[in-house]
């Protein structure tokens, strides 16, 4: 498990990428806005406006929340630094078939696929319900329950859960565009892909 030490670290190296980008490049490759002046950009993470800092690098929150945990803000940056500004493919895939899937398999059931099943399956309403607090919207006509969640605004995953019966238990996925790739890492893909399940259990639990 990653320490605190690790996630600053993290933060620090994107951080110091970002430093020397044109952050008006930056902005216009992730889909943010940047501020007039150039001292920040503002972009949605899951439904919540975010602002990130030029001198120094630092992320803020605009909404009476605090800001995201330093994972999350690790993860912000790795968007920022990666991103190319690539349109989306329209092609919904499972994590196995992003690149290294595979390789990152276990950690995305563990962070994603099995606590959407196991929170949701037996009461997959409550997914619906919960969605709009994560920036969801209704899927596509795929499972018996979908959700797509905005993530940043070049990443949306698609929530898919399938109810069970007497024979077969609740089942679900999380897919993610096929050029997911140009905005995140697949070691970041399996971090993300879990964050709106958690952030919707936390809503339900409070």
């Amino acid at each position: 498990m990653a320490r605190v030490d690790d996630y600053q670290m993290s933060f620090d190296l994107s951080a110091a990428e970002l430093t020397k980008r044109d952050f008006r490049q930056v902005a216009a490759n992730a889909g943010a806005e940047l501020a007039q002046d150039g001292s920040h950009l503002v972009l949605s993470y899951f439904g919540r406006p975010l602002a990130v800092d030029r001198q120094p690098i630092a992320v803020r929150a605009l909404d009476d929340a605090p800001a995201p945990p330093l994972a999350e803000q690790a993860l912000l940056l790795h968007y920022l630094e990666r991103a190319d500004g690539a349109s989306p493919s329209g092609e919904w895939v499972t994590f196995r078939e992003v690149e290294s899937g595979e390789f990152y398999w276990s950690a995305f059931v563990k962070r994603a696929k099995a606590p959407l099943v196991s929170f949701f399956g037996e009461r997959p309403q409550l997914l619906t319900e919960l969605g709009a607090k994560v920036g969801g919207r209704p899927g596509q006509d795929v499972g018996s329950v979908s959700l797509i969640v905005r993530a940043f605004p070049r990443v949306e995953f698609l929530l898919v859960l399938w109810e069970g019966d007497e024979e077969f238990p609740p089942e679900g996925n999380v897919l993610m565009d096929k050029n997911i790739g140009h905005y995140l890492s697949t070691e970041d893909i399996a971090l993300a892909a879990g964050l709106p399940i958690y952030k919707m259990m936390a809503s339900f639990r409070r």
